[in-house]
């Protein structure tokens, strides 16, 4: 960094010029008050040391930084700031080069104090493994700050699989040095832990309570790391390298943890104080829990390119998930498999269902998509659902539905609100949506939007005709003596306009 270029990146940010002190001293005298003799007014000068630190920790670096114009007490105390923010993402560092953004980051650490660091993050895709020297020593300076919370996130702007197997990416010094720290985010790095059962090149994590992966590579003996992190209570890890996941039964303090591994081949859940369970991924993959945990809330979201899932939900996922009292589902049905699954887990806790159901086409059975009426029996205290549909067959190619399919009589004594979107008159949605109508003896209130299209903006004279035609056929399907108009509140077509 040549000198004309630090000095004009100096003066920019802790440096005060002549005119704008004179900008600063004609203010003053025009704003003073005029007081009695004895008497100076209240100002930020008056204020105690810890109220204005707390002032100066709320203002952005830069801001802080420009807070040494007000005057000579205030020249350095910018270098006492906790929270160390340098976002090249989004703030107002967001138009600098690579180059500038590290002369920025440099002098700021120069000049620091190092004696109050609570928080230092760093956010910038324009950082990779040829800037391994200048993050080596930013990471030597967050050591020996001893900073509580730290963010390393290097991750680009945008998703390829060849983003996690980078070579570019810039590798970690030695995990032992940040003794004390509570939170790290680590984002397209590499993590090579090492392969130590007991932990003990891993002090330095000791007092770690949440942690998050992405874009992580070389993540080494993750099972002994996470072992070895006895506080630890929030755990995410996404698009990182990770083929066999267990969560040790060390981690008796982890209450959170999130999956979102395409590669990730098993999963293991062993630890059993989780309550909040979250996994992105392919429906094949298999995961296994301690008989003892208890789980509290779930989401689960598969892949939906992949077939029909609700068999991989009920024989790979359905045990684990039974004690939940909240369960986010997201999955694809096939349209042509119509069998139901054999004693299905009860969901005796479940109280709140959220399902996201991609149907792959128009089935030829309503059986298809009545499929998910297990799923509602096997919840005798649900109270409240919200089913989403979703299909790339833009509508059904005729209207119509089918009486003739038996279920099983079932009483959803405890099933108050309902709501249904996507409705395209595929064949089982208006069966499936008269099921819960009829099944639900205490239900408040159901809603039904009729068209969910993604797609395309309906835009023809037909697609119009045609929802308009749903709509009315789906009331007096439903409905045909209007003996639920108080519970049916919504039944219409949305999103539907002719232009």
């Amino acid at each position: 960094m040549d000198g004309h270029r630090s000095r004009k990146l100096d003066l920019e940010f802790v440096d005060t010029t002549t005119s704008s002190s004179r900008r600063l001293k004609r203010h003053r005298l025009a704003s003073a008050p005029s007081t009695s003799p004895g008497h100076r007014p209240a100002s930020l000068e008056d204020l105690p040391e810890d109220l204005l630190h707390g002032v100066v920790s709320r203002l952005t670096v830069k801001e802080a930084g420009r807070t040494s114009a007000l005057s000579s007490r205030w020249r350095n105390r910018w270098t006492y700031h906790s929270n160390l923010c340098f976002d090249g993402t989004c703030s107002d560092l967001a138009g600098y080069d690579a180059g500038r953004f590290v002369d920025h980051v440099t002098t700021v650490l120069q000049r620091h104090s190092r004696l109050v660091v609570d928080r230092f993050e760093l956010r910038s895709p324009l950082l990779g493994k040829e800037h391994a020297h200048h993050l080596d020593r930013w990471f030597a300076f967050v050591a020996s700050a001893k900073a509580r919370h730290v963010t390393l996130d290097l991750s680009p702007p945008y998703y390829e699989e060849c983003v996690v197997a980078s070579p570019n990416k810039y590798r970690l010094p030695e995990s032992h040095q940040l003794v004390g720290i509570e939170s790290l985010l680590l984002g397209h790095v590499c993590l090579e832990l090492p392969p130590v059962p007991d932990g003990s090149q891993l002090l330095g994590f000791r007092a770690l309570k949440k942690l998050e992966l992405k874009f992580v590579a070389d993540l080494g003996d993750l099972t002994h790391f996470i072992a070895s992190c006895p506080a630890l209570e929030w755990l995410s890890i996404s698009r990182s390298s990770i083929s066999h996941f267990v969560v040790p039964r060390q981690a008796s303090c982890l209450r959170y943890l999130r999956v979102d591994c395409p590669g990730v081949e098993s999963i293991h859940l062993d630890a059993t104080s989780l309550t909040t369970f979250e996994y992105v991924g392919y429906p094949s993959v298999p995961i296994k829990t301690n008989e003892a945990l208890k789980l509290s809330q779930a989401s689960i979201l598969l892949y939906n390119w992949f077939g029909d899932a609700v068999g991989y939900f009920w024989d790979g996922l359905s045990s684990c998930l039974a004690p939940v009292d909240r369960l986010l589902l997201s999955l694809a049905m096939d349209a042509k498999t119509t069998a139901f699954t054999k004693n299905p887990t009860k969901f005796i806790h479940l109280r709140h269902l959220t399902l996201f159901c991609n149907v792959r086409e128009d089935p030829k059975s309503a059986l298809a998509i009545l499929r998910l009426t297990q799923i509602l029996e096997s919840a005798p205290q649900l109270e409240h659902l919200v089913l989403h549909m979703d299909s790339f067959d833009q509508r059904a190619s005729v209207l119509k539905t089918n009486d003739c399919v038996h279920l099983h009589p079932h009483v959803h004594h405890h099933l108050k609100t309902v709501q249904m979107t996507g409705m395209v008159g595929l064949s089982g949605q208006l069966e499936l949506a008269k099921y819960i109508l009829l099944s639900a003896p205490v239900l408040e209130f159901m809603t039904l939007s009729l068209a969910k299209i993604r797609y395309r903006p309906i835009k023809s004279m037909s697609d119009y005709n045609y929802f308009t035609r749903l709509e009315k056929f789906a009331k007096n399907y439903l409905d045909p003596r209007r003996v639920y108009r108080d519970v049916l509140k919504n039944c219409r077509a949305c999103n539907v306009t002719c232009h």
